[in-house]
């Protein structure tokens, strides 16, 4: 079996460099001392009682369930199968660095519906949903929905049974079944692409999620693009009932589907309402018939020009023109060669097969534990946050503290919301007090970061209004410890660089050194690559002011953006001549 290949660059992330900085940060002896602060309760506002939820970590992820130990266990366990043969099949899907992620699973007290995003609006039932930001991500899992009742025009074939169970034709819908463990499938595929630099087009992550939730795995083997016989289906009538819909292969979902306009289905984007609630959709079934088709149709003979495709879409808009450039045959066309592809799927699978004798490895086993008050309170909020509830998120992270618990993550969880919500003295102080604690939360470390040079800006204490070697340290302090801390995030270097422009110290080698990381971490933001270069030609490096000019001059998108890296080599002393090579 062979391994896919030639997944395109706009699909990889760079690694995280870590370079030491010159500059240790010494803590502020003039800084006040470290106080949290109170929240008061009123009679208005007494504590729920807590919530029993339990708590486990495995790779890549904090779970956080409220359904059976039997039932989680099981889950996890299965999902560490999925995502141990997805890295094993395709190991290029899978970034070497992502954003800290959590995973909830509800399964009783009908708590899925609160983490929906806030723009969704609800016009669609769902069963799963992934959340995400820069430097945060969560999946949450509807665990007491089995059946999902779906627009007519989208379910199953309409089948209406009367009150002794006979069928008579009429429109009702049994409704879509739903597999939890495909849906947990799905939104981890969604959870890997959206993470991308340059995230796909939504009918690829359809497709690529729906490709990988028909998944086979076995002791011994790995499958992927094996399709189920068509001819294999519930009797729509059995027992006189009407059948639940089942999520199928595209082959037999779409044996008796009009199909969508190409055009159509690669317009889809990744906020629609189809991207983000698939289940029973046409496009979803038509994205997993075109990848499939792309991959592995006609024994892998278009999996060349699909890449090229994916690629090409990374640097100019879709068009049939650019369709037809890389597949030889127009929208109407490839509509027609979908449809014979359907009813005849001719195509090769890939996968893996352990040798004579052995087997794939088995996940580790899931160790569940009760989850502490601030376990629970800090990621629910977060993906509450992540929903678009900030109100909601607020009010989680204040009952676990008003609970007594103060654990770093949740203190850094806490005093950003204070900070989003208005409240600066008591988000320093809870983020402070996160930072003395070793949380690992970047954007915590980078907010405190802004605060302190804000503070110190305000009250400079070096002469021409410049800040002091000890204020200089002091604001460094939480972004040399954001910096070796999951994601990398572009502010924090931005904030390095602000804070060495303002000071009356200047940078040693090391300290320029970690804002370049920065820079190749990042090398498409002229921002910082112009901080840079400024920063080094102020400190008497031309050679390497000039280099990071000529970077900022490839990179420019526009003239305004060119006409200021102009400018800046303008003022440069002239560039020394290479040293001679010995």
């Amino acid at each position: 079996m062979n391994l896919p290949r030639g997944c395109p660059s706009s699909l990889r992330l760079a690694a995280t460099l870590a370079l030491p900085c010159g500059l240790l940060a010494q803590p502020d002896a003039t800084a006040p001392a470290l106080q949290l602060p109170t929240y008061t309760v009123t009679a208005e506002r007494e504590l729920p009682p807590p919530e029993s939820w339990l708590y486990a970590r495995i790779p890549g992820f904090e779970v956080l369930s409220n359904a059976s130990e039997a039932k989680t266990r099981h889950l996890l366990g299965e999902f560490q199968r999925f995502t141990h043969a997805l890295h094993l099949v395709w190991p290029g899907l899978v970034p070497p660095d992502s954003v800290p992620a959590s995973l909830i699973l509800c399964g009783r007290g009908d708590k899925f519906g609160a983490f929906l995003p806030a723009a969704s609006g609800g016009e669609r039932a769902a069963a799963s949903v992934t959340l995400r930001s820069p430097d945060q991500a969560a999946i949450v899992l509807d665990l007491q929905t089995t059946v999902l009742n779906l627009p007519a025009t989208e379910g199953p074939a309409p089948v209406v049974v009367d009150a002794e169970g006979n069928a008579d034709g009429s429109n009702l819908n049994p409704g879509f079944a739903v597999d939890a463990y495909r849906q947990l499938s799905r939104e981890y595929v969604r959870y890997l692409l959206s993470g991308r630099e340059t995230p796909p087009p939504a009918w690829f992550t359809e497709g690529l999620a729906q490709l990988f939730m028909a998944i086979d795995i076995t002791d011994t083997s790995i499958t992927l693009g094996k399709l189920a016989d068509p001819n294999l289906r519930p009797d729509p009538l059995a027992g006189g009932r009407a059948a639940l819909e089942e999520d199928r292969d595209f082959n037999a979902a779409l044996a008796t589907s009009a199909l969508l306009p190409m055009a159509e289905l690669l317009a889809v984007s990744p906020d629609s309402t189809e991207a983000r609630n698939p289940l029973g959709r046409v496009w979803a079934k038509q994205c997993y018939a075109f990848v499939h088709w792309g991959l592995y149709g006609d024994d892998g003979a278009h999996q060349k020009d699909f890449f090229i495709f994916l690629a090409r879409l990374g640097r100019e808009p879709p068009s049939e023109a650019l369709f037809a450039a890389c597949f030889k045959q127009d929208y109407k066309a490839m509509l027609a060669t979908l449809r014979g592809y359907i009813q005849v799927t001719r195509h090769k699978v890939a996968g893996i097969r352990a040798d004579k004798g052995q087997k794939i490895p088995e996940p580790p086993e899931v160790v569940l534990r009760a989850a502490t008050q601030a376990e629970a309170g800090r990621m629910v909020g977060d993906a509450l946050l992540l929903a678009g509830h900030p109100a909601a998120a607020r009010e989680s992270y204040v009952t676990a503290y008003r609970r007594g618990e103060r654990d770093p993550a949740l203190l850094a969880a806490l005093g950003l919301a204070e900070l989003s919500g208005g409240d600066r003295p008591r988000a320093q102080s809870l983020l402070q007090a996160a930072l003395a604690g070793r949380a690992s939360r970047p954007r915590a470390d980078l907010e405190l970061a802004r605060l302190r040079l804000a503070d110190s800006l305000a009250r400079p204490q070096a002469g021409n209004g410049r800040l002091s070697a000890a204020q200089t340290s002091h604001v460094l302090e939480p972004l040399l410890v954001a910096r070796r801390q999951p994601p990398p995030l572009v502010e924090i270097f931005e904030c390095m660089a602000e804070t060495w422009a303002h000071s009356a110290t200047p940078p040693a080698a090391a300290d320029f050194a970690a804002i370049e990381d920065g820079v190749r971490l990042f090398a498409r933001n002229t921002e910082l690559v112009y901080r840079a270069a400024e920063l080094r030609g102020q400190g008497g490096y031309a050679r390497e002011a000039h280099g990071l000019v000529r970077l900022g001059l490839r990179l420019a998108a526009d003239a305004l953006t060119r006409d200021r890296f102009e400018k800046l080599q303008a003022g440069l002393p002239p560039e020394p001549p290479a040293p001679a090579k010995s």
